[in-house]
């Protein structure tokens, strides 16, 4: 009950709301002056004589010295003077000649109530000095009918009544349209439990988008319905009275030239809605097909010399993208409206929206391209890009994402790779295996020959390492307090590079400490009393080997 009376206040106020809008739009008060186009870029002045919302005439030049505003309050004086209960009047307009001016009385019961002008005819709009008058005739006998009918009671109290019932009509129909929208969403939200494993895109789920979508379509429809219910009512309501009579066919006008410019803009769009689907048809068809001919070749089932398989997928989006645009482009002309003012103001102002922000997005893109077509890395390659370094694991259009030794994802910009140094470890890993490096440095005092021996034999030691090629040993510099010795060595997998250091670094440490090898590299501020280096009959001690041909 409570919920009923809340409706039908809703209702009233709605309609009282809308009523008050249309009269303030109206601006027409009983005997008002409405100057339309004062005198503004060399225009004349144009001022109406407006009697119970009905336009009478309208004065655009002088006569005798009054401007039109004054002959308009003169004819209001003299019209409000005529009693409204004549029982008979008769309206004509008496052609008189003044001089060189032409002008028609409009006299009602033979008294003068409006002096026409052929001056004040607008001849620019198609008016006539005979189709003015008229309608001056016809205004005037419209305006001492609806006058007299405003002053007769029980006419009064017959439209009252059937406005009364038509508001209740109006205001019943409204609480139920409102209650059977706030059915439909109801039925909607239980719905949405139901959609929640239909409307599933990988991990995304649409179902409440869907239906946050459905309720906003089912609350426009129901603002939709009440506006068309409240305007029909107030256009029926103001045909009951004479005053407002006119407001009524305003009303009723202004619906039916919608009305008929919308079913007319239809017809005419049928066409280029037609050419809209067809385009987009083929649009569907092209893309379809370079989908398939691009995965093809992503793979490998369709071979091409000249176009390599791991930049197909990025060649497929963008061609796709390409038809798209390009048939956005061919079907924006034949949108039904494109042409207006409104929608290139619109175009235009997304666009300049699209363009300032997507300045950022666009070095994204060029970025990601650019990583893509110089082949720096794919997805499963071990790399290092900056300070990051994992196993790729996306490269989209706008950021990279790679995958750390501690299982974090690390998320890089494409605009930032096209300005770091990327080391692939991946890329000439195949087939002999990926290079890694690890160094020491030993004192003078320890045979290099017999720290290349112990070095080997860590390698040697340790899992992951590949024996074919075998491991080598570079001696990088001879600094002022050591030698810098670097072993080279393969493995399978990049990504396991940190992991095969870890057991090669202790199994040198253990292989140094068998032999009794100091690893810690001496420094001194002075040069010792005897010179260190190592004894000739020291070079060859276990486990190193003397080379074939020397002493």
């Amino acid at each position: 009950m409570r919920s009923t009376i809340r409706g039908f206040i809703d209702a009233a106020l709605f309609m009282l709301c809308v009523l008050l809008f249309t009269g303030v739009l109206s601006e027409r008060a009983y005997g008002a002056i409405t100057d339309s186009t004062a005198a503004v870029s060399g225009r004349r002045t144009e001022a109406s004589v407006v009697l119970w919302n009905r336009t009478i005439v309208t004065f655009r030049s002088d006569y005798e010295g009054f401007t039109p505003e004054e002959r308009v309050s003169f004819a209001i004086e003299r019209m409000n003077q005529m009693q409204p209960d004549l029982p008979s009047y008769h309206v004509i307009a008496a052609d008189v000649i003044e001089g060189d001016r032409r002008l028609a009385w409009i006299k009602v019961n033979g008294r003068i109530m409006v002096a026409l002008m052929e001056t004040d005819v607008d001849v620019s709009n198609g008016e006539t000095y005979e189709s003015v008058k008229k309608n001056a005739v016809r205004t005037v006998e419209e305006w001492m009918e609806a006058r007299k009918a405003q002053y007769h009671l029980p006419l009064l109290l017959k439209s009252a009544g059937i406005a009364l019932l038509a508001t209740v009509f109006f205001a019943l129909a409204a609480m139920m349209v409102s209650r059977l929208f706030r059915t439909g969403i109801q039925k909607l939200r239980r719905f949405e439990s139901g959609l929640i494993r239909k409307f599933m895109i990988g991990n995304f789920n649409l179902a409440p988008y869907l239906v946050s979508f459905g309720n906003g379509l089912v609350k426009l429809a129901e603002a939709v319905t009440l506006v068309s219910l409240a305007y029909l009512c107030l256009t029926f309501v103001f045909s009951l009275f004479p005053y407002t009579n006119p407001w009524s066919k305003e009303l009723s006008g202004f619906l039916l030239e919608m009305l008929y410019e919308a079913g007319y803009g239809m017809l005419v769009s049928i066409p280029g809605m037609f050419m809209i689907v067809v385009i987009f048809f083929i649009s569907r068809l092209l893309s379809k097909a370079v989908n398939a001919f691009f995965i093809a070749v992503e793979n490998s089932t369709v071979p091409l010399r000249w176009f390599e398989p791991e930049t197909a997928k990025a060649t497929r989006r963008i061609v796709v993208v390409l038809i798209w645009v390009f048939a956005l482009v061919v079907a924006y002309p034949l949108i039904p409206g494109s042409e207006t003012k409104a929608f290139q103001g619109v175009s235009v102002f997304i666009g300049l929206m699209v363009s300032l922000g997507s300045a950022g997005l666009v070095g994204q893109l060029i970025g990601g391209i650019v990583a893509v077509y110089t082949r720096s890395f794919q997805a499963g390659d071990y790399v290092r890009i900056g300070e990051h370094e994992g196993v790729v694991r996306e490269l989209g259009m706008l950021a990279a994402k790679i995958v750390t030794i501690r299982k974090e994802e690390v998320t890089i910009p494409n605009a930032l790779l096209m300005s770091s140094t990327i080391i692939n470890y991946s890329r000439q890993a195949n087939p002999d295996g990926a290079i890694v490096a690890t160094s020491v440095t030993i004192g003078y005092d320890a045979p290099w020959r017999q720290v290349h021996a112990l070095l080997l034999m860590g390698a040697e030691r340790t899992k992951g390492i590949r024996k074919s090629p075998e491991p080598f040993i570079l001696q990088k510099s001879l600094s002022d307090f050591y030698v810098e010795y670097t072993l080279m060595f393969r493995i399978d997998r990049a990504e396991e590079r940190f992991y095969i250091l870890s057991e090669l670094h202790g199994n040198i440490q253990d292989a140094f400490n068998e032999y009794g090898v100091q690893i810690m590299s001496p420094h001194f501020r002075s040069q010792p009393v005897s010179d260190v280096v190592v004894p000739r009959e020291r070079w060859y001690e276990k486990p190193a080997k003397k080379e074939s041909g020397n002493g």
